[in-house]
């Protein structure tokens, strides 16, 4: 029953922390009941001496205890995960949020500082592939030996069936452990010195904007026990957006279940590069309840979201005619913009960015989570605008079009009236 009452807490908590972001959408939130799993994890964590805060209490009652630590400190970093603590780092992609990833004591850590529902597994980093075939069930697979060879370390995470000694939590109990091996240096630095491997969600309050650098895991972390290790130069989270994830099944075929730098065309190539001509590359759509227990991270439709009502504008709304009425919401309007398709409302509108005037791809995604995150700081702001912006084959054109879709809640607005 104690456990239960704990359940109850924590939904409320979530709940309260997402009913700003949620309200336009008039979304039905269920309370589901808690999993042997859940019951366990909230007894570790009542009995953990780290505050568990939530953005609906008064951050003024709270106390301060993010540190941010300089690159220097590696080794201290690599022995605080080994002891069962948290530390943030920098990848090629986002920021992580590290804990050891065979330590049931550690892992309850990271879901109780992002809030996260224990529906939604965690990534394991490794430093090279035969870390990961150590959690992998299948070491032969030719299409998971391919794929880590050609992809390997890059934004590619890859999810198979998990040894048996893999702990239940990091899964969402589904029996499939996702493993990726980072190219960043401070990421593979941190894996050297940690030697473990190492579970690294974005380092933000769940469903939050992801983090591209240490202020941004600070602003949502300061209250958790956690070091955040500074990046020194300008190639932190170059990417600037999750990796790609993809299924292995036993069979040998791909479902790429998140957009990320790598297509399903590269990967697809690949193995049929490789011979492996047999394997067939397919996409799985992304509308999943956060109640529901997923192989992978990122699958549900909201995800990523600032906390202003964010909306994508039609084709058809971008071409009408702007009348008083129309000016008149633009005024309260964020609109962050992509190879200038709402160019045309930037003087109406409150405030205006464009995330890449020639619609480089690579260039958008790069700034994306941080202009989202500096729109979230503009005064009077009552919605957040993104474009259409159409289709196309490029992964990071593909994974732009999937964050700016998330961000809004997969909500395309015909009008502002």
């Amino acid at each position: 029953m104690h456990s239960k009452l704990a359940f109850g807490y924590y939904f409320m908590s979530f709940l309260l922390f997402h009913i700003k972001k949620t309200w336009p959408l008039n979304q039905k939130l269920s309370r589901s009941k808690p999993t042997s799993i859940q019951k366990r994890l909230l007894a570790m964590m009542e009995s953990s001496e780290t505050t568990f805060s939530t953005s609906a209490k008064n951050d003024n009652n709270l106390k301060i205890q993010a540190k941010i630590i300089p690159i220097d400190r590696m080794a201290e970093c690599g022995e605080r995960l080994r002891q069962g603590e948290l530390v943030a780092f920098p990848t090629e992609t986002v920021y992580g949020l590290g804990a050891h990833a065979l330590d049931s004591n550690a892992i309850p850590k990271v879901f109780k500082a992002k809030e996260r529902p224990f529906s939604d597994p965690l990534i394991v980093h490794v430093l090279d592939a035969k870390d990961a075939f150590e959690l992998w069930e299948d070491t032969t697979n030719p299409a998971l030996l391919c794929l880590t060879e050609n992809f390997w370390p890059g934004p590619l995470t890859i999810v198979a069936k998990a040894k048996s000694h893999i702990p239940d939590i990091i899964m969402a109990n589904t029996g499939f452990v996702a493993c990726r091996c980072p190219s960043h240096s401070i990421a593979r630095d941190l894996l050297r010195h940690a030697q473990v491997p190492i579970v690294g969600p974005s380092a933000n309050k769940f469903g939050h904007v992801s983090p591209t650098s240490a202020e941004h895991v600070f602003d949502d972390l300061r209250h958790e026990n956690v070091w955040i290790v500074e990046s020194s130069n300008n190639t932190c989270c170059d990417i600037g957006v999750e990796s790609t994830v993809a299924k292995v099944t036993d069979d040998g075929n791909v479902v790429l279940l998140r957009q990320g730098a790598i297509a399903a065309a590269d990967l697809e190539s690949c193995l049929h590069n490789a011979g492996l001509t047999e394997c067939v590359v397919t996409m799985k759509s992304n509308k999943v309840d956060k109640n529901v227990a997923t192989i992978a991270p990122g699958q549900m439709l909201r995800h990523y979201s600032p906390n202003i009502p964010s909306y994508i504008v039609s084709s058809s709304l971008a071409a009408k005619e702007l009348t008083l009425e129309l000016k008149s919401k633009l005024q309260r309007a964020i609109i962050i913009d992509y190879g200038g398709r709402l160019a045309h409302w930037q003087e109406d509108s409150l405030k205006y960015k464009d995330l890449s005037p020639n619609s480089v791809p690579g260039h958008a995604t790069h700034v994306v989570f941080d202009t989202l995150r500096w729109a979230e700081h503009i005064e009077s702001a009552e919605l957040i605008l993104f474009p259409t912006i159409g289709e196309g084959t490029d992964a990071l054109f593909l994974a732009l079009k999937d964050r700016l879709n998330r961000a809004a809640s997969g909500i395309t607005i015909d009008s502002l009236v």
